[in-house]
């Protein structure tokens, strides 16, 4: 049976008590109530905060997560929206703007990255916050040796490859429908910590790197987390 890029990244990549810790940061960072999330996938985190009572808006720029997100997440505090995380110019002003799940790791090269750091800054109220996750370097050492998973999703067997490259990771997943072949290829950029920090420096962002969190530790060796709050 067929399904949408949306209904097969939601089930290899759903976990809810992922989705609760990123929530629980969120619950104790913010201090407001608008939130922009960027890059929002099938929308659950925005969902679980709608449901805890913020106005949240949440982008997209994949049709078919839109989608999903729309069907399965109706709150009047929440609108989901079809939109590139590199024009904000649509939206306006909030108290946090947050990116998770590896996201910023889309942005091709440093300049959409610079890209992303001044729309979100512009979008900020004063003293608006910014968090966000990115892949540790680590990563990319990680999977140096092509790293194969595969088993069976919505009735299909899938295949799902990821293999580093110099400062690249590509990620191919072929699912085997009835009679044809669903392949996502995606490419992600890997970023370290001196560059990050550059760049939220040239913007005044007054920023650290986040290490816990609800006396839980995050995991160091896959990501970097950043508070970065517009003064």
């Amino acid at each position: 049976m067929k399904h949408s890029f949306a209904e097969y990244y939601h089930e290899l990549v759903f976990d809810y008590d992922i989705y609760l810790d990123y929530f629980n940061w969120v619950k104790r960072e913010v201090r407001g109530e608008t939130i922009l999330e960027c890059a929002c996938g099938t929308g659950y985190l925005s969902h679980l905060l709608a449901k805890d009572g913020y106005k949240v808006d949440a982008l997209d720029n994949d049709e078919s997560m839109i989608g999903f997100a729309k069907l399965n997440h109706r709150n009047d505090r929440l609108n989901f929206h079809c939109q590139s995380m590199f024009d904000l110019s649509p939206f306006g002003m909030y108290d946090a703007i947050i990116i998770f799940l590896d996201s910023l790791n889309y942005c091709r090269d440093i300049n959409e990255l610079r890209l992303f750091f001044k729309q979100a800054y512009d979008h900020l109220n004063h003293n608006g916050i910014l968090l966000f996750d990115i892949h540790h370097p680590n990563r990319l050492d990680e999977f140096v040796d092509e790293y194969v998973e595969e088993g069976f999703i919505l009735d299909n067997s899938y295949q799902w490859s990821i293999q580093s490259d110099g400062n690249r990771i590509h990620h191919n997943i072929v699912v085997y429908e009835d009679d044809s072949l669903f392949i996502n290829q995606v490419n992600q950029v890997v970023y370290d910590s001196v560059t990050i920090e550059t760049l939220l420096n040239e913007l005044s962002f007054d920023f650290e790197r986040v290490y816990y969190f609800n006396e839980a530790e995050f995991d160091l060796d896959e990501k970097l987390y950043y508070r970065a709050r517009k003064g």
